[in-house]
């Protein structure tokens, strides 16, 4: 049944093309003008195809056997065989020297809303975690595509550290054959009120498992060294994962899960679904418990779940906690940075809109002053 299939869909393709092929012959015979448009718009399309870069729209259309006429979204109307390894399309963030089983030494931030530059918060955030970790390679990843070069930010963290890495990333490239591939171009992901996000939950789930190491969100200002642990996902309350704070070893099962979890169970209608939600699924799978505090080291083979105090000291219904003025004497460090807090999520989308007062007692001053010392220089007065 499966050989009658295959001929009866190359018998079907090739009447198809020999009509066509006829039908452009009678045209260009009764009008040669025809031709001559013909043979411009193929030589204009020639000249945007790079030799050395298959074109992403290719890579959509190009059908996914050599027996079968679907392409990668399953249409029938694919134009040549797929490249055999569609892997290797995927551009390499790391340097050679880098890419090693070691993950313990690189860090991921990504920048998926698709500018080039990071606000005065963000860029405090990246300092932080190299400022307090200077032999972690800290990749900023802008899946845009391009790096503002004339950003006084970025200058100022490459200027200030050598361990911090800024990286354009073409996205289309970046998923090339890997899992996220089909449901980038194949689902009406974009159309949720939530793509954003979304998207952003995919590509860390592929960074780490393409590489291994750290993953924090841009609003996770880093307090202490993070590099004493390894293979977790950071807690935001007693009952509920964050998707903010990960590591992972380089080729570690769990991300591939979280990957196969994200791509057959995507949701686009409920925020937290595909990221947080999935944590959970994938590790209750993973360490066969049903809740976070039974989910340690023993029970899920290496990986754990690390407590809230750890990256969440501040639960986002208090976000106003970073923004009070306090008295001058409370000017301190704040009483619940214990010796346990390695980061502090800020929980930028709930605080975006509320300022910063650089010469003020606020929290979140404090925070900065103290762990991203280069960007608060050059901070304007409000922030």
């Amino acid at each position: 049944m499966i050989l009658m299939n295959r001929s009866y869909h190359r018998c079907w393709a090739r009447n198809v093309i020999g009509s066509l092929l006829l039908a452009v012959v009678i045209v260009i015979l009764i009008n040669p003008a025809v031709f001559v448009q013909l043979k411009n718009i193929l030589l204009k399309q020639q000249e945007e195809i790079q030799v050395s870069s298959v074109e992403i729209n290719h890579r959509v259309v190009c059908c996914r056997s050599p027996d079968y006429f679907l392409d990668l979204c399953g249409r029938l109307n694919c134009t040549s065989t797929c490249s055999a390894d569609l892997s290797q399309l995927s551009i390499r963030v790391l340097e050679p020297s880098e890419h090693s089983r070691d993950s313990n030494d690189r860090a991921f931030f990504l920048e998926t809303s698709g500018r080039d530059d990071l606000n005065y918060r963000q860029a405090c955030t990246v300092e932080s975690l190299a400022f307090m970790n200077p032999n972690l390679t800290v990749n900023v990843l802008f899946m845009g595509g391009n790096v503002n070069s004339n950003s006084a930010l970025l200058d100022k963290l490459k200027e200030k550290y050598r361990n911090i890495h800024l990286v354009g990333v073409h996205l289309d490239d970046y998923i090339a054959g890997t899992q996220l591939e089909r449901w980038y171009y194949c689902n009406n992901w974009r159309q949720g009120p939530y793509h954003v996000s979304h998207l952003s939950d995919g590509l860390r789930f592929l960074t780490l498992a393409k590489y291994g190491g750290y993953y924090f969100d841009l609003d996770v200002i880093a307090v202490r060294p993070v590099t004493d642990y390894r293979n977790f996902v950071a807690a935001e309350s007693d009952y509920e994962f964050g998707s903010g704070a990960i590591h992972s070893d380089y080729k570690h099962p769990l991300m591939e899960m979280a990957l196969q979890d994200f791509v057959a169970n995507y949701r686009s209608d409920i925020w937290g679904h595909n990221g947080p939600v999935l944590l959970k699924r994938v590790l209750k799978n993973w360490c066969n418990v049903g809740d976070i505090q039974s989910m340690d080291r023993v029970r899920c083979r290496g990986f754990s779940a690390l407590p809230k105090t750890m990256f969440c000291p501040v639960h986002f219904e208090d976000v106003d906690e970073f923004f009070y003025h306090r008295m001058a004497n409370e000017s301190i460090k704040p009483i619940w940075i214990t010796d346990q807090v390695i980061g502090v999520h800020t929980w930028n989308k709930l605080s975006i809109d509320k300022p910063i007062y650089k010469n003020s007692t606020q929290i979140y001053t404090w925070l900065a002053k103290n762990h991203c010392p280069q960007i608060f220089s050059i901070a304007p007065d409000v922030f």
